[in-house]
């Protein structure tokens, strides 16, 4: 474990500096409160509440401590730590080592994920189980354990206990065995087998409401301007000029990775990666603007864009990541 952490120890501390300045110079906000609020019941409650139970529980427990506007915010900060610790195995089983260094600055610097950690709310924890059930589903189709396997099935049931749009980890990985099942085909049977307890949970949890909100939002989706102002969000969260500037940036990026997954037919990790990616950013962007689809995404986005940066001349890739440094730089600055 402490020889995984050494080589960016460095990278974590600046992670946390970003992290906890100005930590309690805004007041809760109105979501924060009513999740602040929220967790104050009792444990039995918190249970049947169908508001992301999982984390009011880990709320609950960690104000019973205190209640201080630091301390609260800082359950972020350390989620967000704890994701990060787990990154490196995860991005490294996507990309490959020769990315995974530039992957983890892309993401430990980002300051959508800095925005994120500050706040109250369940996206943290959701970009930790996310983060564990892609190792469990790699290590599972690399090493074909039953305990990875099962390790699976509760990182992705324990997802849908934060909120019920992360079963869209299940689909991806149902996506990745079914596109290659030839390579897999040694692993299939307990595969399918076991997505019988995380689809009866999501049954069980969601079946009576999943009708009606289905052909209630069905037709509500974003318009073009609201979608290319948050996919903007991804670089920084300054508005216009920056904003559009982050953009681009961020699409050459992801451009330029994806042309590096060209060989996704015969490399399933590849085929993973842009699934991992662009799944949820879709239902982020288009349908559900909820900002935990976009950070449990943005370990995937980090290694696509490390891969597309790699791909370039020395004077290129020198440009790309100067640009990355300003817009990412100065979104800290003003914001901080």
């Amino acid at each position: 474990m402490i020889a995984s952490i050494r080589p960016y120890l460095w990278l974590y501390v600046l992670y946390g500096l970003l992290s906890v300045i100005s930590l309690g110079s805004v007041p809760f906000s109105m979501e924060e409160a009513i999740v602040l609020t929220r967790s104050e019941i009792s444990v039995y409650k918190l249970i049947l509440t169908p508001y992301s139970p999982l984390y009011l529980f880990v709320v609950h427990l960690w104000t019973t401590v205190s209640q201080h506007l630091i301390w609260v915010r800082f359950l972020g900060v350390l989620l967000g730590l704890v994701a990060l610790l787990a990154s490196p195995h995860f991005m490294r089983s996507m990309g490959g080592t020769h990315a995974l260094h530039g992957a983890m600055w892309i993401l430990a610097t980002s300051p959508f994920l800095i925005d994120q950690v500050r706040m109250l709310a369940p996206s943290q924890l959701a970009l930790i189980i996310v983060s564990l059930s892609y190792i469990c589903f790699y290590e599972y189709t690399r090493a074909g354990h039953w305990r990875w396997l099962c390790g699976w099935m509760i990182a992705v049931m324990a997802a849908m206990v934060v909120h019920g749009g992360l079963y869209y980890v299940a689909v991806v990985h149902i996506i990745t065995m079914a596109l290659y099942q030839e390579r897999f085909k040694t692993r299939l049977r307990n595969w399918w087998l076991a997505q019988l307890p995380p689809l009866a949970l999501f049954s069980l949890l969601f079946g009576a409401q999943f009708n009606r909100f289905f052909a209630d939002r069905i037709s509500e989706f974003s318009t073009v301007y609201s979608a290319a102002s948050q996919w903007g969000r991804l670089g920084t969260k300054l508005s216009m000029p920056w904003n559009a500037i982050a953009a681009i940036l961020v699409l050459v990026l992801l451009l330029s990775g994806l042309k590096c997954c060209g060989d996704w037919r015969k490399d399933s990790r590849h085929g993973m990666l842009v699934l991992g990616f662009a799944i949820p950013v879709m239902i982020w962007l288009i349908w559900l603007p909820h900002d935990f689809y976009a950070l449990s995404a943005l370990p995937c986005m980090a290694v696509l864009a490390s891969m597309g940066i790699r791909q370039y001349p020395k004077w290129a890739r020198q440009l790309l990541w100067t640009a990355i440094a300003i817009t990412y730089g100065w979104s800290h600055w003003k914001l901080l």
